[in-house]
């Protein structure tokens, strides 16, 4: 007995000794910037004998502990219009880090909440490992060499570095999965502001990449509203007009409107249904009450009035009332579909 029991206890002591959970949580910080808090946070990092052994521009910083190289450290500081995303990455071992940099947090008053998308965390998680590895983008911009032929009796032999391809024709209606780069504020946004937002993963059309996963797309507001009296809540569209892929491959693309309207729980939801169509409900309602109470000659007037409510306008009670802002934050999904067709070169 004593020696099964030994035997449990070693299992126990190799298991917890070797084993090392991952850990990962994402909180979305309000009001606050990101360089206030990137000198506070290395010295929770540096003070708890943690060393910085590599950092990016956005500020995602790896740190290894001096008295324990096998625990690490490596946090994201994202800034996401006024907000800020802080997310955190470490073996088990070392998420009391991540409690004191949350009493930081909350010892200099922000308002944080905890985010559970899982898209969000996904694209942190390449960030983090980017930051590991030291992952950088290469461009080469030297002159490609010619293709060299070799004459052997009556033969000629290509060398396999020469390219083959075609023109293709991506047609109307074709789409990409992409996520926004920056906040867009409705209080704030005004008509014309550029957008950008980044390829989810590479696009392709016919077994040929066209452009590769982290592109970016280039746009503007073709529309912007701020919340006004009446109960009119802000809105934005976006449209998109350049693509470029990491190589510098650039396409001039057209794409329809995505809109963004904000609810009235200041929530912000993409458009599915154009106001003409609640408008032709609002009718139809104003009409079946016109029928049920029988008076023919009102068929006109509840038509008239089921459109206005089916259409947005509002009550004479709300007049006064404004309607209400949002922020559509970074890394918020988007569909883009391509309005008219778009000739690439493609090769294989």
């Amino acid at each position: 007995m004593k020696k099964y029991i030994a035997f449990i206890l070693c299992i126990v002591y190799i298991f917890s000794a070797n084993v090392c959970f991952a850990f990962s949580e994402l909180n979305y910080l309000k009001d606050v910037k990101k360089d206030t808090l990137i000198p506070q946070v290395e010295a929770v990092l540096i003070g708890n004998s943690y060393e910085i052994k590599n950092k990016n521009a956005v500020y995602s910083v790896y740190s290894v502990s001096s008295k324990k190289p096998d625990r690490h450290v490596s946090i994201v500081l994202q800034q996401s219009g006024k907000n800020l995303f802080y997310y955190f990455e470490s073996d088990d071992s070392s998420k009391k880090i991540h409690k004191k940099v949350l009493k930081l947090i909350k010892n200099l008053d922000i308002v944080y909440e905890k985010s559970e998308d899982a898209s969000h965390l996904t694209n942190f998680s390449k960030i983090v490992q980017k930051t590991i590895t030291g992952e950088k983008t290469k461009y080469t911009f030297e002159t490609p060499k010619p293709a060299v032929y070799q004459q052997t009796a009556a033969v000629k032999k290509e060398d396999n570095t020469t390219l083959k391809g075609f023109v293709g024709k991506i047609p109307k209606g074709t789409k990409m999965d992409v996520y926004l780069q920056g906040a867009i504020n409705t209080a704030t946004a005004l008509k014309g502001d550029s957008v950008t937002a980044v390829l989810k993963s590479d696009w392709v059309y016919k077994n040929c990449v066209v452009a590769q996963q982290g592109s970016l797309l280039y746009g503007s507001l073709s529309e912007a509203n701020r919340a006004k009296l009446g109960s009119r809540n802000g809105s934005v569209k976006i449209v998109f007009n350049n693509l470029v892929t990491p190589k510098g491959k650039t396409y001039k693309i057209t794409t329809d409107p995505i809109e963004f309207n904000v609810t009235n729980e200041g929530k912000v939801k993409k458009v599915v249904t154009s106001t003409l169509a609640y408008a032709a409900i609002g009718a139809l309602l104003g009409l079946g009450i016109a029928a049920i109470t029988g008076d023919a000659s009102d068929l006109a007037t509840g038509a008239i009035i089921g459109a206005g409510i089916g259409g947005g306008g509002a009550l004479a009670t709300n007049v006064i009332e404004k309607g209400v802002d949002a922020e559509i934050p970074a890394y918020t999904d988007m569909e883009v579909e391509l309005a008219s067709p778009l000739s690439v070169v493609l090769s294989y």
